[in-house]
């Protein structure tokens, strides 16, 4: 499948980076970052969600927090009081999923059913992926900056086929408040490989 701009719902978009006290400014604490992205297609045909972190019914326990997934992470709390979060991860969770409906309408419609003891929808693909998480915030606690996450990985399908999927997403902030939309922010690819 050729490269496609996607559109991304990042379910966490404020991660608190707690920072121990005494934690040494030029320093870095090591941290489990739970998480959970969330990426669709633009009305394509066929429209597919990929989610890393966990599955569709993973995404949707009581509360709907949308935080299935932990990697670890570095906080390092700079000398102007500003805090970044960083993730290099090899081993992180994706389920890829075809559907019918816009993305956000789906995942909320998925979310819907489970609660009302319907079943979780199966995934067409999953697999594991490399996570990169890059995200600065203006002081511990605080608005962010800027976001970047991203995911490389491979997903199998029930039948063999397997995938190379790549996504990626890069938010500028600014005053707590996403600055452009979607298509600006996010690059998404899948490809075919064979089984």
């Amino acid at each position: 499948m050729p490269k496609r701009v996607a559109f991304v719902l990042i379910l966490m978009l404020l991660v608190g980076a707690s920072v121990p006290a005494g934690a040494e400014p030029k320093g870095f604490v090591r941290e489990g970052l739970p998480y959970g992205y969330f990426y669709g297609t633009f009305g394509e045909t066929p429209e597919l969600v990929l989610i890393a972190g966990g599955s569709a019914e993973e995404f949707c326990p009581e509360g709907f927090d949308g935080t299935p997934g932990i990697a670890a992470s570095r906080v390092f709390v700079r000398e102007d009081g500003s805090v970044d979060v960083k993730v290099n991860d090899k081993s992180q969770p994706i389920h890829l999923y075809e559907v019918t409906a816009d993305a956000m309408a789906w995942i909320g419609q998925v979310c819907s059913d489970i609660a009302l003891g319907g079943e979780a929808p199966a995934p067409m693909a999953s697999g594991f992926a490399k996570l990169k998480v890059r995200d600065s915030y203006l002081f511990d606690g605080g608005p962010p900056v800027h976001l970047f996450n991203s995911v490389n990985g491979k997903a199998t399908g029930p039948d063999g086929t397997r995938f190379k999927v790549k996504a990626s997403a890069d938010i500028p902030f600014e005053n707590g408040v996403p600055v452009g939309t979607p298509p600006e922010w996010v690059t998404f690819s899948l490809k075919e490989i064979g089984n």
